[in-house]
């Protein structure tokens, strides 16, 4: 047995300091998330290594859907659902790890649901590709005496007559091996069948040393009978887990006494080096049994992946050029956008939409309903046609094309675009305090910051954490687009506004780039942080899990505007009407309660052209922009509502616009890096903390203030 000449690595790492696990813990156990599944017969725990299909299969078979990408660690939380036609069943979704041994950051999620043993049983998901990487944490499944099903992944693109199963299953103490090809629900309903058996697999799989023998069988006998098997526990506790230490500490004070007592005795010996030989030697053993050496009629070997790894790498070391590789990122970017935002497609549905929405529906549908059905004055019909469905129907045009453009971010995930953007741009990232996995966070970002920001916790270091986490709200999300869209469109027309929504978008992500690079050359200039990705083989994209996830986002977006910009724009179409003396109409809105909350709100806009009658201060309509952009810090879709009731008229709107150039630019500039909606901030606050939030925060303030001003004197010495 080999020694150690450091201490026992238990004092390395201390599990508590993980911000992501104590963040998940509160929210997981904490809030209602399990307590609607509090009926359920059996919880089954869903484990697997990154990239496997493990949320793939989850989506299939049950009623939810978690987040799905052809990239590794892109479930960073956990997912929750009902089996399909067993609602009394649930299966929780954890995040990938490759074995159980030391975890860190989300792996503790894990760690924790094993320890506190609210589950029945354990599901493993394998990869077809990855077997050999993938059995060890399967092993360690097995361990824990609960595991009932091991599911066989991707089954599709490899050789499947070369592997014998049977013999694999019996190796495996005849665990239920299922092959399945979950983006084509191939055997999915075997693998339910499976999971719902009231059968596990015993835990004594393998025979280690007789050193490491003699020290499990000491640990089993003083740790408490529980669900897991004490065996697991016991090669927890001797390959140095700290969190599984730590569990015993806190809810078994008397008896880790004695378990210490056994770790200090053996703090001199590499225990995990000893049992990771131990499993790997396992794991070639099983290999070398359970795959045969196959040929075709001609004699020729049957080989075991059926992808053409050659022509993927040569494909792949084509797009991994910085040459060809940085210009193709590019111009996918503006491609998507293109066809989002362009006049041919996402432009033109939204044309189509609106004019329904405006010509049809509000036209010819609300504002008769009001006059000549319900009688209603003039003033009450504006309000509800005007102030209330109005300002809706302004952001639900935009529906279209946050369909295509979710749509089309979805299937770049799943086809295996982002892993090799990951890889391409680690280099160029690392200057500025981050990797290439971060490329995965600030793409994720231009369609929502919020899951951008959660998607930190996969970060390999705390520097680059604590910068994903500050600049990602600068990342102009699908909120902030259609808002860029919508101005563009009024000053450029709809052929090119597009080109002037990408520029804001583009200039978004390097203001968030030189914000990260400042950090890392002054706050974080000691710390390095390294990058590892998994480089995934190119798949097919599974159109029912786009459906959904795109379904998700619909969901989503209308139930915000529902919400949020339905009340904002009551409130602010009732104060724009009223005055001190009472209701007013559109001709008298100078006078209202908004207006002089506005005006005085207003002053802080001074060095926005001073004195000036094209100032903000001095310009009649200046005071509009400001509660535009006040009024829009709950949901930025509500800015366009907003700028609809305020001018009353789009064609006023527009002519504004056109004419005031230095306004509406500066008002794009502020709008594009001042405060992000209140849900991102209240991520950031729970991913980051308050001193995070400060920061990010105050950051985006100032450079918002100096930008907004730079832009509007450049844009008035230009004109």
């Amino acid at each position: 047995m080999s020694k150690k000449s450091n201490n026992n690595h238990f004092n390395n790492v201390d599990f508590k300091e993980s911000k992501t696990f104590k963040e998940w813990h509160k929210d997981f156990h904490c809030c209602n998330t399990k307590s609607k599944y509090l009926d359920a017969k059996t919880i089954t725990l869903l484990i697997g290594a990154p990239n496997v299909g493990k949320s793939t299969f989850f989506n299939k078979i049950t009623t939810s859907t978690a987040s799905v990408s052809n990239i590794d660690r892109m479930t960073v939380d956990d997912a929750m659902g009902r089996i399909k036609k067993h609602k009394d069943h649930v299966v929780i979704d954890l995040p990938g790890l490759y074995n159980l041994s030391h975890p860190i950051d989300e792996e503790l999620v894990v760690a924790h649901e094993i320890c506190h043993e609210k589950f029945d049983r354990i599901a493993n998901v394998i990869g077809a590709q990855s077997i050999k990487r993938d059995l060890y944490l399967s092993i360690q499944a097995i361990e824990t005496g609960v595991l009932s099903t091991l599911v066989l992944n991707m089954i599709d693109e490899v050789n499947s007559k070369i592997i014998d199963l049977q013999t694999m299953s019996k190796m495996l103490n005849n665990v239920t091996i299922i092959p399945t090809q979950a983006n084509r629900n191939k055997n999915t309903d075997l693998a339910i069948k499976s999971i719902l058996k009231d059968k596990v697999v015993g835990e004594n799989l393998i025979t280690y040393s007789p050193t490491i023998e003699k020290w499990i069988d000491k640990l089993v006998k003083i740790l408490p009978k529980r669900k897991v098997s004490s065996r697991f526990y016991a090669l927890m506790l001797l390959e140095g887990n700290v969190y599984v230490k730590s569990f015993y500490q806190s809810h078994f004070p008397k008896t880790f006494k004695e378990i210490n007592d056994i770790l200090e005795q053996t703090k001199d010996f590499d225990f995990s080096t000893e049992i990771k030989k131990t499993r790997i030697a396992f794991i070639d053993r099983l290999i070398d049994q359970c795959f045969k050496n196959k040929t075709t009629e001609n004699k020729q070997p049957i080989q075991y992946l059926k992808s053409n790894k050659a022509k993927q790498h040569k494909f792949d070391s084509f797009i991994l050029n910085k040459a060809f590789g940085i210009p193709l990122v590019i111009l996918l970017l503006v491609a998507i956008y293109y066809i989002s935002f362009g006049p041919y497609m996402g432009g033109s549905l939204k044309d189509l939409f609106d004019e329904f929405l405006n010509g049809v529906v509000s036209e010819k549908g609300l504002k008769p309903l009001f006059l000549d059905v319900f009688h209603a004055s003039e003033w009450t019909t504006d309000l509800f046609v005007s102030g209330i469905f109005g300002g809706f129907f302004a952001v639900l045009t935009f529906l279209p094309t946050i369909i295509i453009l979710f749509t089309l971010v979805n299937l770049i995930q799943q086809i295996g675009v982002i892993s090799r953007l990951s890889a391409l741009l680690d280099r160029t990232f690392e200057h500025f305090g981050l990797s290439g996995r971060s490329v995965v966070n600030l793409i994720t970002g231009f369609g929502c910051n919020v899951p951008s920001v959660m998607m930190a916790r996969s970060s390999n270091s705390k520097k680059e954490k604590i910068v994903s986490i500050i600049i990602s709200p600068f990342i102009s999300c699908s909120a902030r687009a259609i808002v860029y869209s919508f101005i563009c469109n009024l000053i450029m027309g709809a052929t090119f506004g597009w080109m002037g929504m990408i520029g804001l978008m583009l200039f978004s992500a390097i203001i968030a780039l030189t914000i990260g690079l400042i950090f890392s050359k002054t706050m974080f200039r000691k710390q390095k942080s390294f990058f590892m990705i998994e480089m995934v083989d190119w798949r097919k994209p599974d159109f029912v899990v786009i459906f959904k996830n795109v379904w998700l986002e619909i969901k989503s977006f209308v139930k915000k505007i529902i919400i949020i910009i339905l009340i904002a724009n009551f409130l602010i179409w009732l104060f724009l009407h009223l005055s001190i003396n009472g209701a007013i109409m559109d001709d008298k809105i100078d006078e209202s309660l908004l207006a002089y909350a506005g005006k005085g709100i207003n002053y802080l806009m001074f060095p926005f052209g001073g004195n000036s009658i094209h100032g903000w201060v001095n310009n009649p309509n200046g005071w509009k922009m400001t509660v535009s952009l006040i009024s829009s810090i709950p949901a930025k879709e509500t800015a366009i509502s907003n700028l609809e009731i305020l001018f009353g008229d789009e064609h006023v709107l527009n002519s504004f616009m056109t004419n005031e150039l230095p306004i509406t630019l500066s008002y794009l500039v502020v709008f594009m890096l001042y405060i992000p909606c209140l849900t991102t901030i209240q991520i950031v606050k729970k991913e980051g903390g308050w001193k995070i939030l400060g920061i990010n925060l105050s950051i985006m303030m100032s450079i918002s203030y100096i930008f907004g001003i730079l832009t509007y004197w450049i844009t008035y010495a230009c004109m």
